[in-house]
């Protein structure tokens, strides 16, 4: 089983995000779709300055209050890397976003119990990763709760063999161990888990949370 990439997530000052490219992270998102989160173009174009100079990747969360336009000229306008799509990754708009967008494109699945939300995983190659997130009330991810992990297991394993996986939901520095063990996601994805308030994350549990996620410790 190998080592998970890192995704810092919900980030929302640029000191945050120089702590996640510190911790090794091979990913920064901040968010757009909406929530206590959300940051407009110049508020995220300050919270990435913080990693300009690192080997570290943008990614930018979108939902379905965002065209294909709008998140291609954010995206080229913050440098993104990544495009994340929340409740808006039909096979057509991904397609179209392709055409504007050269960067990788993710969709999140909603789980609920030990079921896929969203795309069915066998309808569309178009994307490059798939982000399982635990839908709850009508929402498909953001909601800081996990979700079956043994229960999704099997299915996990088949689209793994297709798509690489981002592991979010609830994760934490005292289960995200546990959530590796259980589907070897290629990344896992935090940002509630290692915060102190809502968009401010606090630097102890960044740090836990990368070195558990990493320790080979159970597995």
């Amino acid at each position: 089983m190998g080592v998970p990439e890192l995704k810092f997530c919900g980030l929302t000052r640029a000191d945050d995000a120089r702590v996640a490219a510190d911790l090794g992270a091979a990913f920064v998102g901040v968010i757009f779709a909406g929530g206590p989160r959300r940051l407009d173009v110049p508020g995220a174009e300050r919270v990435l300055r913080g990693v300009e100079a690192c080997a570290v990747q943008r990614v930018g969360v979108f939902g379905p209050a965002q065209d294909v336009a709008t998140i291609a000229e954010t995206s080229h306008a913050l440098g993104l890397d990544v495009v994340q799509l929340h409740d808006s990754g039909t096979a057509d708009r991904t397609l179209l976003l392709r055409e504007q967008f050269h960067g990788a494109i993710w969709v999140v699945l909603g789980v609920s119990g030990a079921t896929f939300q969203g795309i069915p995983p066998d309808v569309d190659r178009s994307m490059d990763a798939f982000v399982l997130d635990t839908a709850v009330g009508g929402r498909s991810g953001g909601t800081g709760v996990s979700f079956d992990w043994a229960g999704v297991a099997p299915a996990v394993a088949a689209l793994r063999s297709t798509h690489r996986i981002v592991l979010a939901g609830g994760l934490r520095p005292t289960n995200v161990q546990e959530a590796v063990r259980t589907l070897a996601p290629h990344v896992v994805d935090v940002s509630s888990g290692v915060e102190s308030a809502p968009g401010i994350k606090d630097p102890e549990l960044m740090r836990a949370f990368a070195v558990a996620a990493r320790s080979p410790e159970e597995r």
